[in-house]
C-alpha cells in the first residue's frame, strides 16, 4: 500500500500516527541514515516503523553494538530480523569489553550518573566522611561537579524529586559514610563498549541522521536532558531522531498488536522486561533477572555475576541499611 493508504489504516493512536507522519518527512529530508539496533522491544518497534514508512530510495544502515555481555537469544533474534526485513545488521564489537573495562576501571553501581560521580570522587581519594566545609577544590582538585552531587549543592528537582544529586537515592550518602565502598566504581564500561564504537561508526558512515529508540517514559539522566524527539546537528554530529520519544508502554502494545511483532525470547519466553548488557547493576532488578537467565543461559548468568558481583553485594548492603533505618524510625515513633 502507498503511504497515504498506510496512514488511513493506522490504529486510532495519535503517537503512532504522528510518528509515521513525522518520520516519513524526516527520512525524505536525509540521505544517509544510521539506526542503532539493540534487539530489545523498543529497537524492534523502531526497525519495523522505519521499514514501514521509508521512501523507496531510502538507505538505512543498521548497527548492533556487541558489548561482550549480550544474550545469545538477542543474537539469534537479530538474525530473524535480518531475514524478516531483508536487511543486514552490522555487528560491531566493543573497543574494550564490559568485563575488561570493569576489571580495569571499576563496576557500575545503581545508575550511570551515580557511578560517574562516585568514580570521580574515588579518583581524587575523597574521604567519604568529610564535610562540605572541608571538601575544598584545593584538597580534592578538579571534581567540583562530583562534590556538588555528593553534598547536594545544586540539586535540580522534577515533581519534587532531586535529579542531579545523591539525594535522588534515599540515604545513599549516609550509607556510604557508614560503609564506604571497598571496590572501584565506574561507568566507563559503557563508554568503551558502546559510546566509543558508536563514534567510530559515525566517522566511518558519516550519516546525516542518527535514529535510536529512546523514550521519555524510560526516564534516566539522558531523558532528563532532552526535551523533544529531534535534535539538530551540532558540529560534526548528525541530526538525531527519536521516533518513539513520546510513546508510552500502551502505545507500544497497540503497535505490537497492529503489526504482529514478536520480540526476542528474552521477552516472549523468559518474561524479561529489558535486554542490553546482561546483569548490568544499573538495572534495579538485575539479580532477580539473572535468576531467570540462569535457566536458559547459565554460563552467561555466571559470567555476569563474576563481573558485577561486588556491586550486587554492595547494593544488598545498601538495601539492608535502608530497611534497618525504616525499622528504627518505626520503633521511635511508637
Amino acid at each position: 500500500m502507498d503511504f497515504n493508504e498506510l496512514l488511513e489504516n493506522t490504529p486510532k493512536n495519535l503517537n503512532i500516527y504522528n510518528s509515521l507522519l513525522k518520520g516519513r518527512a524526516m527520512l525524505e529530508r536525509h540521505s544517509k541514515i544510521a539506526v542503532s539496533v539493540s534487539g530489545g522491544s523498543d529497537s524492534d518497534t523502531i526497525m519495523d516503523l522505519l521499514e514501514l514508512m521509508k521512501p523507496d530510495n531510502c538507505k538505512l544502515s543498521y548497527v548492533f553494538f556487541d558489548t561482550g555481555l549480550e544474550f545469545n537469544a538477542t543474537k539469534r533474534h537479530l538474525e530473524k530480523l535480518e531475514r524478516k526485513y531483508g536487511v543486514a545488521i552490522e555487528r560491531r564489537r566493543a573497543k574494550v569489553t564490559v568485563a575488561a573495562a570493569c576489571n580495569k576501571y571499576g563496576v557500575p553501581f545503581i545508575s550511570k550518573d551515580a557511578s560517574q560521580m562516585l568514580e570521580r570522587l574515588q579518583r581524587h581519594d575523597f574521604d567519604w566522611r568529610d564535610s562540605l566545609e572541608n571538601a575544598t577544590a584545593e584538597k580534592y582538585g578538579r571534581c567540583k561537579s562530583a562534590l556538588d552531587w555528593y553534598f547536594d549543592c545544586r540539586s535540580l528537582t522534577r515533581n519534587g524529586k532531586s535529579q542531579f544529586s545523591i539525594a535522588k537515592y534515599a540515604l545513599l550518602r549516609e550509607f556510604i559514610v557508614d560503609t564506604p565502598p571497598d571496590f572501584n566504581i565506574s561507568d566507563k564500561c559503557c563508554d568503551y563498549a558502546k559510546k566509543a564504537v558508536a563514534k567510530e561508526c559515525q566517522r566511518e558512515f558519516n550519516p546525516d541522521l542518527s535514529v535510536n529508540g529512546m523514550r521519555q517514559a524510560e526516564g534516566g539522566r539522558r531523558a532528563g536532558s532532552i526535551q523533544t524527539c529531534f535534535s539538530p546537528c551540532h558540529g560534526d554530529e548528525p541530526d538525531n531522531y527519536r521516533p518513539l520519544w513520546f510513546w508510552t508502554d500502551a502505545d507500544k502494545a497497540v503497535y505490537k498488536e497492529w503489526r504482529g511483532l514478536c520480540y526476542s525470547d528474552c521477552y516472549e519466553v523468559w518474561g524479561l522486561k529489558r535486554t542490553g548488557c546482561v546483569g548490568c547493576p544499573c538495572n534495579s532488578k538485575a539479580e532477580q533477572e539473572l535468576d531467570i537467565v540462569e535457566q536458559f543461559e547459565p554460563q552467561l548468568a555466571k559470567a555476569a555475576r563474576g563481573v558485577f558481583g561486588v556491586s550486587y553485594d554492595y547494593k544488598r548492603r545498601y538495601a539492608e541499611y535502608k530497611a534497618n533505618n525504616r525499622a528504627n524510625r518505626r520503633k521511635t515513633n511508637v
